[in-house]
């Protein structure tokens, strides 16, 4: 997403540049029933997106824990691990949701999980329902 910012120099002429406005996500997380019962309410839960296609090191990311869901969420670039690697710099997404019995980013054997679709930066209304447990 990029605007064009007009800057005045000193000498009465006029310069365009391209001025970069954050990219966000933003949606619904909700726990499926079918899974309910395996979650704690001190459960840690991570919603964070990924490039839909390359890197899998989460672009933005954010925690919470399964007693506020279902909740209201939102990714943005200043979320990112690494300026790099934001949601800026991808055209395709997907936001996933997990709950993590150890607190930790790093999937494991339990974790409870669910993905959006393929989203665009910038996307609002992203649903993602938590519906299975990782092998």
């Amino acid at each position: 997403m990029m605007r064009t910012l007009i800057i005045s120099l000193f000498f009465g002429f006029v310069v365009s540049v391209p001025a970069y406005a954050e990219s966000s996500i933003s949606g619904k997380v909700s726990l499926a029933p079918k899974v309910a019962a395996k979650a704690s309410p001190t459960d840690t839960v991570l919603i964070f997106a990924r490039a839909a296609e390359g890197p899998r090191m989460p672009l933005a990311i954010l925690q919470a824990q399964v007693k506020n869901l279902p909740m209201e969420f939102t990714l943005t670039d200043s979320m990112a691990m690494m300026h790099s690697m934001s949601l800026s710099n991808f055209d395709k997404v997907r936001v996933v949701a997990r709950v993590s019995k150890s607190g930790s980013a790093m999937p494991a054997s339990g974790d409870l999980e669910g993905t959006s679709k393929v989203v665009k930066p910038g996307s609002t209304g992203v649903q993602v329902v938590i519906d299975a447990v990782l092998p």
